[in-house]
Order: structure tokens, then sequence, then C-alpha cells
């Protein structure tokens, strides 16, 4: 499985090394502006997960600092991808729809559709950019790790503007969470880089969890819930792509981008 894995991802990156078109002055401004909406979140401890939620066990996680994507990644940012890479728009048939437009998060990516968005994102702008890992990801979305239920500014879910309900609406229209990133609860639930594992019992730093042999399923974080949707954990199959699922890259650089 990881060995069919590899060569997949492996053979989607040459390919946009090696056949990649010259971006046009609006396509390189599109990736200035992914870059500029990297935000700092800066290292730390923090308990990850919440006992008697799905299989989030509580354990203490140490993360390094990286940078994380502000907004899930919008049509406009992956189709700059496909269209220098000359590959096959996603859902090109749909687009008139009101939830398809170039602001809204993108969806339709498999796994490795996903992964090899954010690597290339990276060659694009030099900088060592993937997918989150699970860890990443809730820390990132509990505000480094706040006991929070919800990814809002009040880490409620609440009615009116701040009922989160971002998956028919543009990247950035409901409040950030404190950190000042958008739409982690209530928005496309997200792939990250990890097999789907189950929780260790000691602290672990920086845990990686993409070179799994033994399972099959990829996390995704974010799916919409009442309750705890920071700490909801789902998985698919990673060649799975109508689920309505997005992503955002984080930037694995320990300073913030510059």
């Amino acid at each position: 499985m990881r060995l069919k894995l590899f060569f997949i991802v492996l053979c989607l990156l040459v390919q946009s090394c090696n056949s990649q078109k010259k971006a046009t002055p609006e396509q390189e401004q599109i990736l200035e502006d992914a870059k500029a909406n990297f935000v700092f979140v800066e290292g730390g401890a923090f308990t990850m997960g919440k006992n008697g939620v799905s299989i989030a066990r509580e354990h203490q996680v140490t993360l390094d600092s990286y940078s994380i994507s502000k907004y899930e990644t919008t049509w406009e940012e992956f189709d700059v991808y496909s269209e220098l890479n000359d590959l096959e728009l996603v859902y090109p048939n749909y687009r008139n729809q009101d939830d398809m437009g170039p602001d809204f998060g993108a969806i339709g990516m498999n796994w490795f559709l996903a992964k090899a968005y954010c690597k290339w994102l990276g060659e694009q702008l030099g900088l060592p950019i993937d997918l989150p890992t699970e860890a990443q990801w809730e820390y990132a979305a509990r505000s480094r790790g706040l006991d929070v239920e919800h990814a809002t500014n009040s880490g409620k879910i609440e009615g009116g503007i701040n009922d989160n309900y971002g998956v028919d609406t543009k990247v950035g229209i409901y409040p950030p969470n404190p950190l000042g990133i958008y739409d982690m609860s209530g928005g496309r639930p997200e792939w990250t880089n990890d097999w789907a594992v189950i929780y260790p019992d000691e602290p672990i730093e920086n845990p990686r969890y993409d070179t799994i042999d033994v399972r099959k399923d990829k996390i995704i974080r974010g799916f919409h819930k009442l309750s705890n949707s920071v700490y909801i954990r789902s998985s698919r199959e990673p060649e799975q792509d109508g689920f309505g699922g997005g992503f955002r890259c984080v930037c694995n650089q320990k300073t913030p981008i510059e």
C-alpha cells in the first residue's frame, strides 16, 4: 500500500515539474496571495484529543512552530495548479453553481491531488509546504490548544453571523478563530497527511503517521458537528474524491514566512 501511494504521488509531482507552463502575471499574483495567507503558529505542548469523543482520547503532544493557510484552498488557487500543469479541471461542468465560484473552498480532490497541490505550491514559493499532520490541524483549529469545542472566534457555534456554517459560502465569510484562521469548523471537511491510527498513550513530539503500512484510510478533520467539531475524527481511503472534502496546506518552517 505504501509503495503504491508513493508512486502515485511521485507521478503527480513529476508531471507537474516536467510539463509546467509559464504562469501569467495574474496567476503569479494568485500564488503570491496564497503565500501571504499563511498564518504563523508558534509551537508548544497541548493535550490533543478529548476523552469520550469518537476515538480521540487525550494524549500529550508537543509541536514545532509552523504556518498554516488561513483559508481552505480555493477553486481559483487549485485551478492555477491544474492549468499550469495541463491537468483536467475538477468538476468543470458544475462551476456555474452558487457554491463553486473561484473564492469557494475547492472540493473533489482525492488525497493524492491535495498532497500534490501542497507540494507543488511549495516548489513555486521555495517553501517546505505539505498537507498538515492531524496534530498540526487540531492545534491550529484550537488556537494553540485552547479547550474549545469549535474553531470560531468564541469557541462556540451560535446563531446568526457566528453560526460558522460555511460550507456553501466563500472562504473567510464567517469570523476566524483567535489565531485568525477561517472555516476549520463548518467549512469543508479537510484532508490531513496522516493515516488513521489510534492515538498513543505516551507523550509524543511532532507526530507524523504518514508511513504506516497497516492502515488504509487517511484522516479527515473539520466535519461540521454541533459539538466538539475540533475533535471529531473521520477518515476516507485516499482514492476517494466524492464526499465534498477539501484541504488547506501547512508550511513546515519554524520561523514566520517572509
